[in-house]
């Protein structure tokens, strides 16, 4: 018996085999209609444990994917204040 992973777009994954396109991801007001097809494909392709678990890893990218761009504009910000003064 195979067992495949289902990976989520992202862009510290090079794995050619995902659902959904980039944009997705990174647009997460436009990924309602992905997320539930994904959720469609997932429904028929895994059992319910295996989804549950996938979609906490999913949540937990994208809160990491938030805080990272956070920390990110933080940085900018930091920067353009010490360079004014």
């Amino acid at each position: 018996m195979s067992t495949s992973l289902l990976t989520r777009p992202c862009s510290l994954t090079s794995s050619p085999s995902h659902i959904g396109d980039s944009a997705s991801a990174k647009n997460s007001s436009k990924s309602a209609p992905n997320d539930a097809r994904l959720l469609e494909l997932m429904k028929s392709l895994y059992q319910t444990d295996q989804q549950v678990k996938y979609l906490h890893l999913q949540a937990e990218v994208d809160s990491l994917l938030q805080h990272q761009q956070i920390i990110k504009q933080q940085r900018l910000t930091s920067g353009r204040t010490d360079v004014s003064n």
